[in-house]
């Protein structure tokens, strides 16, 4: 298993353990896990990813203020850190390619044809 496996491997642990938990319980230690597999998304040059953890600690954080959007806020950003290791998982990253990868341009369809 390479490090990027192991990393998407201890998000899932963590998202999961969110879930049973429930989002109103996150704690202070979550963003700050959050943050420490930011940094090592970051080292292994997984921007998106880096992105997207740093995004869901901030919101978090922003929960545990008090009330606003900041559920709100959690609720899509830990979805959208979850859809992306079902898709790093999905895309094989193994293989060479990441989802931190910019997209190949589709050929522009004739209207004509």
């Amino acid at each position: 298993m390479n490090e990027w496996e192991r990393l998407l491997g201890r998000i899932d642990d963590w998202t999961e353990e969110l879930l049973l938990r429930g989002s109103a319980q996150f704690a202070m230690e979550d963003a700050r896990k959050l943050e420490q597999l930011a940094d090592l998304a970051s080292r292994l040059g997984m921007d998106l990813l880096e992105q997207l953890l740093r995004r869901t600690a901030n919101a978090g954080e922003r929960s545990l203020l008090g009330p606003g959007d900041g559920a709100e806020e959690l609720a899509g950003a830990f979805f959208r850190l979850c859809g992306y290791t079902e898709l790093a998982r999905q895309g094989g990253g193994g293989t060479g390619g990441s989802v931190d990868d910019e997209p190949e341009a589709e050929p522009a369809e004739d209207e004509d044809a």
